[in-house]
């Protein structure tokens, strides 16, 4: 009986020093926290929807526990929502953290929209209080009130830049409407949304201030990603004449003409960057297409497809596809039509990763002028008739493909090599610079300068 008594007191002892042992928490007042980030952002957010969820992880370095006092958002009416390892609450206290074990806290922000034109800072601190010391970890974000899309447009529409566009669906332009998009105006779509033309839809932007149209997703995670939303289409019936200086980016297809009837309007399409599309960037049917200094990269298919009936006259421009998401099965440029004016190339590039970057049914009514392509032995000598003053193969030597920059480096084979007949019609190119400060102008949309 006495050693079973003198066993219980052993354990019970064991059990308190045990215990003892488990809630050595650290009162190091100089102890500090250790913060994933500094400073939790959610970059430029458009007001009326969810946020994103951003994550912060916090660890206790020490080999002690700690106790985190008091845990919450200086600003008692913050815009932002805090969930502390699984429960959701902006003011929480005495949290224990075990010895290196971390704490997740994940962060999401509501945007209300106060119907104002610029973007508004949102800022709180997040304050950890422990030990007498106040550690703290900022949080903000841009929130930008737009002007919502959500139904057809049956009345002529004039959009401007005062605040962005934002297009949550399909959403169609009737047939004798017109839709003028000015200068400096950003368009976004959400996931499938798209804009499909009966009526008359002109983009006037200009050097400085060219329209933008690309996805509503705005992270950082989410640039250059094709794919994020549908496109824009121009149908029978559509008197759409210009598309001048934008940019259209990270879509399904980029600008697509499928009309049933030949359509001898001529539509102008300059100025213009379209990258980053699953599908094509340019697609025209029975349509009459006259584009010039136009930069068209990274898409699944063609950059370029031309079929049916009408006719194409693409100047000084530059198409590039290194596309690698996929097997690409396309050229940068395919041509399938009978039209008697039928497809002409001057003075541009025409550069990728296939072979045969030139594809067409037959070289009848295909001209191609002053202009680089990468084409392969056969089709340059079976074709050798539509080729005039060109260049075969000879790497364009871009400036830094890496981050997309399609200037002219100093060694490029394709300086002063665009014939002069056209310099007078194309006198500026992409980025607003002259083309007759030289002997003849560049191949492509992008005329050299050095870098001063």
């Amino acid at each position: 009986m006495h050693f079973y008594r003198l066993l219980f007191f052993v354990v019970i002892s064991l059990t308190i020093i045990s215990c003892d042992e488990d809630d050595n928490f650290t009162t190091d007042p100089n102890f500090k926290l250790s913060f994933s980030t500094d400073t939790v952002s959610f970059d430029t957010l458009f007001t009326g929807f969810g946020s994103t969820t951003k994550q912060l992880k916090v660890k206790n370095t020490s080999s002690n526990t700690i106790n985190i006092s008091h845990l919450y958002l200086q600003n008692s009416e913050s815009a932002y929502r805090l969930n502390v390892n699984g429960i959701q609450s902006n003011d929480l206290i005495d949290i224990k953290l075990d010895a290196k074990d971390s704490l997740f806290i994940f962060v999401e922000v509501s945007l209300e929209t106060k119907n104002e034109d610029t973007p508004r800072l949102l800022e709180d601190q997040l304050k950890f209080e422990m030990n007498g010391r106040v550690q703290e970890v900022i949080l903000e974000t841009f929130a930008q009130d737009v002007y919502i899309v959500n139904a057809d447009i049956k009345n002529n529409t004039v959009w401007t830049d005062d605040r962005p566009y934002l297009i949550t669906k399909p959403v169609w332009i009737d047939e004798g409407v017109d839709l003028i998009v000015n200068e400096g105006t950003r368009v976004y779509f959400r996931k499938n949304a798209a804009l499909h033309v009966k009526g008359n839809f002109e983009v006037r932007g200009s050097f400085q201030k060219p329209v933008y149209f690309g996805s509503s997703r705005l992270e950082e995670l989410y640039e250059n990603v094709p794919g994020q939303w549908n496109g824009i289409y121009f149908y029978d019936g559509s008197t759409t004449h210009l598309l001048s200086h934008f940019i259209l980016e990270n879509g399904i297809n980029g600008l697509s003409f499928p009309k049933t009837i030949l359509d001898n309007n001529p539509i102008l399409i300059e100025y213009g960057i379209i990258r980053n599309f699953t599908g094509k960037g340019l697609f025209a049917l029975n349509s009459t297409i006259a584009a010039h200094d136009m930069l068209i990269s990274n898409c699944g298919e063609e950059c370029i497809r031309l079929k049916e009936d009408g006719s194409c006259l693409i100047s000084h421009s530059t198409f590039y596809n290194s596309w690698f998401f996929s097997a690409r099965s396309r050229a940068i440029i395919s041509y399938d039509g009978p039209g008697e004016k039928g497809l002409t190339i001057r003075n541009c590039i025409l550069y990728g990763n296939r072979s045969d970057e030139l594809e067409f049914e037959t070289p009848e009514h295909v001209s191609v002028q002053n202009s680089l392509l990468k084409l392969g032995n056969s089709a340059r000598t079976n074709y050798a008739s539509i080729f005039t003053e060109c260049l075969f193969n000879e790497d364009p030597d871009f400036l830094d493909l890496e981050e997309l920059n399609f200037s002219l480096s100093e060694q490029s084979p394709v300086i002063n090599k665009g014939s002069i007949e056209f310099i007078s019609t194309y006198l500026f190119d992409l980025a607003g610079n002259r083309r007759d400060n030289d002997v003849a102008p560049d191949m492509g949309c992008y005329e050299f300068s050095e870098i001063k």
